[in-house]
């Protein structure tokens, strides 16, 4: 078989592969989707408690839920988007965690209670 000949039958295989069907949704979808659940949850939550609440008047809360990684929510200075985080609230099916510059504060501890119940389905404040 000449080159040309097996380039075109190496060709004709990645073209034959291409169109065939997926066999379903890609690994992790279900995972990413059960994660944006999870975060959608901790920020209506948060929403409702942290933004009237004095302890966080300096923050605001920048969702990321339609990312194809890993869901996360932002707590900024607020009324300052483009500023660095304060805190990313990370999320996987049924938990949240957060890191950043929050997590040495007095409020630490708030908010890891805080978006432990809301992920695992609890409400309230």
């Amino acid at each position: 078989m000449n080159k040309f000949s097996l380039t075109v039958v190496l060709v004709s295989g990645f073209l034959a592969s291409a169109c065939s069907p997926s066999s379903g949704p890609a690994s992790g979808t279900s995972s990413n989707s059960q994660a944006v659940s999870t975060l959608q949850r901790v920020n209506s939550q948060a929403h409702v408690c942290w933004l009237k609440d004095n302890e966080f008047k300096e923050f605001g809360i920048v969702p990321e839920l339609d990312t194809t990684s890993t869901p996360r929510l932002l707590i900024i200075p607020r009324g300052k988007p483009q500023s660095l985080p304060k805190a990313v609230i990370v999320a996987s099916a049924n938990n949240a965690q957060f890191y950043g510059p929050l997590s040495t504060t007095p409020l630490a501890s708030r908010i890891n209670g805080d978006i432990s119940r809301w992920a695992s389905g609890g409400t309230g404040c």
